[in-house]
C-alpha cells in the first residue's frame, strides 16, 4: 500500500469519525447567557441555589473589599460610592450559584467580543487565566497564593483553561478555581470561591465545573 493511498484512508477515516461523533447531552440546568447563547450545567444538589442577582451575603463581601481598595487609593470610601462600585462589578455576571449556609459562590460571566474585535488566541486566553491568578495574589489580605493552570476541554468553547489555587484570606484557607475560556465571540469566566465551611462544596463545584457545556441556538 502506498503512502498516498494510506493518508487517503486515515484522512477518509477521520472524515467518518467527525461526522459520526454525536455531542453529549445538555446538564440538567441551562443558564441563557446571551440572546442566542447559554451554558449547560449539573446543579448536584438542592443546597446550591441558582440566581441572577448576587446573594446578600457576597454583596456585603464585595462592599467590603470595595471599601479596602478605595481606602488603598486614597478615595473616599463612603456608602454611596461603595454601592456603585458593588453594582458594577455584580453586573457582569449573568447568574450565581450559591450554597447559602456555607457561603461558597459560583459566579458566571459572558463577555461578548466589541464590534469588529478578533476573536483571541488559545495563547490570549492561557494569558488571561494567568492575569487573573495575579489578581487573587494582589488582593488585600490574601497571602500564601498557590496555583496551577491546565487546558480544559469544555464542550462548545474554542478554548478554555482552568486555574486551581489556594491561599489565605484574612487568614481563612481558601480554594478557588477558575474557568476561563473563549466560545461564540464570547469570553466567560467561571470563578467559584470555597471558604471550606462546608467540606461537600468542592466535590460538588467540581462537578458542576467539569458538567459546564456552551449551547447555542435552541439545543435543548
Amino acid at each position: 500500500m502506498t503512502q498516498k493511498l494510506l493518508g487517503f484512508i486515515v484522512a477518509g477515516l477521520m472524515m467518518l469519525l467527525t461526522a459520526c461523533a454525536v455531542p453529549p447531552p445538555v446538564p440538567g440546568t441551562r443558564l441563557a447567557v446571551g440572546a442566542d447563547l447559554s451554558i449547560g450545567i449539573d446543579i448536584p444538589s438542592e443546597k446550591w441555589l441558582v440566581a441572577a442577582e448576587a446573594p446578600a451575603f457576597l454583596v456585603e463581601e464585595m462592599a467590603e473589599h470595595v471599601a479596602h481598595d478605595l481606602e488603598a487609593q486614597g478615595r473616599e470610601a463612603d456608602r454611596a460610592t461603595i454601592e456603585r462600585a458593588v453594582a458594577k462589578r455584580m453586573a457582569a455576571n449573568e447568574h450565581f450559584v450559591y450554597n447559602p449556609v456555607s457561603g461558597a459562590h459560583m459566579e458566571i460571566d459572558f463577555s461578548p467580543l466589541a464590534p469588529g474585535a478578533a476573536p483571541p488566541s488559545r495563547g490570549s486566553v492561557a494569558d488571561s487565566a494567568r492575569y487573573a491568578a495575579d489578581s487573587l495574589g494582589s488582593e488585600e489580605g490574601v497571602s500564601a497564593l498557590a496555583y496551577e493552570i491546565d487546558r480544559m476541554r469544555v464542550h462548545g468553547a474554542d478554548y478554555a483553561y482552568g486555574l486551581q489555587a489556594s491561599f489565605l484570606k484574612h487568614d481563612v484557607p481558601t480554594r478557588f478555581y477558575g474557568l476561563i475560556g473563549f466560545a461564540d465571540a464570547s469570553w466567560f469566566f467561571i470563578y467559584y470561591t470555597d471558604a471550606g465551611a462546608d467540606g461537600d462544596d468542592y466535590p460538588q463545584a467540581m462537578q458542576m465545573i467539569r458538567s459546564v457545556q456552551v449551547v447555542r441556538g435552541e439545543r435543548r
